[in-house]
């Protein structure tokens, strides 16, 4: 695959961050849970995925689960709602996650691959499926209040409306997103969250505290820069750094992809992993691009997916979970996958 130098480098990095984490033990875990497994799926995923029958089970149960893990999140509302419960803008109920923007962090993809599937499917099932499943992500994404993952929705239909090629779908989309802009702004919380957004003096505004954190992050990396502060070791290293302890406490990441690799796995972590969202973001929308049917639905899925873990990534690390570390290289696995289905890649078939 085109990957193997910047994966070859990402494994390299971490393997070189437990030696420089204060917690080696620790360290080691991490290794195993954030880089190892997954990469090992990823190349499992490559080996199995030979057919469209067999990217669209996995497609499909990645979206299934996740319309799934949605419903839930829908029901978390209707709990805290039929219970009177007073709904807290900065921790809005969810199901099964420690906090809601964990859950707009995980199904952010699903969203692009259903939103894939709705409108460049050739089979009516595949898109029936994938509106039936929107119908569930889109409003329990908005229901995590999650300022990241609305503006991530939003970035996702300007996508939406710049790739489609004809021009009257093209103003239907547009109009579509513009109306649902208005409306999703007039949700009361969603309307509150976003009017604390812009008041500096709101406690709920958490943009500030994002700031405060990227400038100590980049402080401590000022003093190490090249190896970073090693796999686990983030919080202790920054301590010294921070500068109002108080009010934020000490963060376990850097609230930003780009630089909790840098934190996390070092320099070379951190251009090993640019190079390969770079390389994913432009073989995917490149064959995307020339592909038909289902492999364009899948390309433009994977595609966009990888949009929104940059577009999140910026205000938070979508990537240091069991969870998100696995999602992030399966949808690699199906994005190479619809490639070959496309082209015929020989390097890529059983």
């Amino acid at each position: 695959t085109p990957l193997e130098i910047p994966t070859a480098l990402l494994l390299l990095a971490a393997i070189i961050s437990v030696f420089v984490s204060g917690d080696h033990v620790g360290a080691l875990g991490l290794l195993r849970a954030y880089f190892l497994e997954p990469v090992v799926l990823f190349y499992i995923g490559l080996d199995v995925l030979d057919t469209q029958r067999d990217m669209r089970v996995i497609a499909g149960a990645f979206v299934a689960g996740a319309t799934l893990f949605a419903i839930l999140n829908l029901g978390a509302w209707a709990i805290a709602l039929a219970e009177r419960q007073p709904i807290v803008l900065s921790n809005a109920p969810e199901a099964l996650y420690a906090s809601p923007n964990a859950v707009a962090l995980f199904l952010e993809p699903a969203v692009a691959i259903a939103a894939g599937f709705a409108m460049y499917a050739d089979s009516r099932t595949d898109r029936g499926a994938a509106l039936i499943a929107l119908l569930f992500l889109l409003p329990s994404m908005v229901l995590t209040l999650s300022r990241a993952g609305l503006l991530t929705l939003a970035v996702l239909a300007l996508v939406a409306v710049v790739t489609i090629v004809r021009r009257r779908i093209k103003l239907l989309l547009l109009g579509g997103a513009v109306a649902a802009g208005v409306v999703i702004s007039q949700v009361p919380w969603v309307a509150r969250r976003m009017a604390n957004q812009f008041d500096p003096g709101n406690a709920n505004n958490t943009f500030e505290g994002r700031l405060r954190i990227w400038k100590d992050t980049l402080h401590m990396l000022r003093d190490h820069p090249v190896f970073g502060a090693g796999l686990r070791a983030y919080t202790q290293v920054v301590t010294p750094y921070v500068t109002d302890k108080d009010r934020y406490g000490v963060p376990l990441y850097a609230h930003d992809i780009w630089l909790s690799m840098w934190s996390e796995i070092g320099l070379l972590g951190l251009v090993a992993f640019i190079a390969l969202v770079a390389l994913l973001l432009w073989k995917g929308w490149r064959g995307f691009a020339s592909a038909r049917g289902f492999a364009k639905a899948l390309l433009w899925g994977t595609s966009a997916a990888f949009v929104a873990i940059a577009v999140h990534g910026t205000f938070d690390t979508p990537y240091f979970k069991n969870d998100l570390s696995v999602e992030f290289w399966i949808i690699a696995a199906l994005e190479l996958a619809a490639l070959a289905l496309a082209t015929r890649e020989p390097g890529l078939q059983r």
